[in-house]
């Protein structure tokens, strides 16, 4: 079993990784889905392997998921419904098309 600290590291390396990914490829979508300006991303999109992988020991998470505490209550409160993967499905289909324009 994995320690809080290495699932840290790991939740955070995954981040990064993607966050570069996504900020290589579009731009616009990667504003949206991890809030970040367009210095940061151009910073991100520049980093290399082993850039992130120091930036993912730093011991605390580096981002944060911006779901409203609404949202959240909502998704706790339905957790056992079988509708709950097809809403995060639409809220990630709306913000695909909203960056797609």
């Amino acid at each position: 079993m994995l320690s809080a600290n290495q699932d840290i590291v790991d939740l955070n390396l995954l981040w990064l990784l993607k966050a570069r990914g996504i900020a290589r490829s579009n731009r616009k979508k990667a504003a949206m889905v991890l809030g970040l300006n367009a210095s940061l991303l151009d910073e991100i999109s520049q980093l290399s392997l082993g850039d992130l992988n120091t930036m993912a020991h730093a011991g605390v998470l580096l981002f944060q998921p911006h779901f409203r505490p609404r949202l959240w209550r909502q998704m706790i409160e339905q957790a056992h419904s079988p509708s709950l993967a097809f809403r995060f499905q639409t809220l990630l289909t709306a913000a695909r098309e909203v960056t797609d324009q």
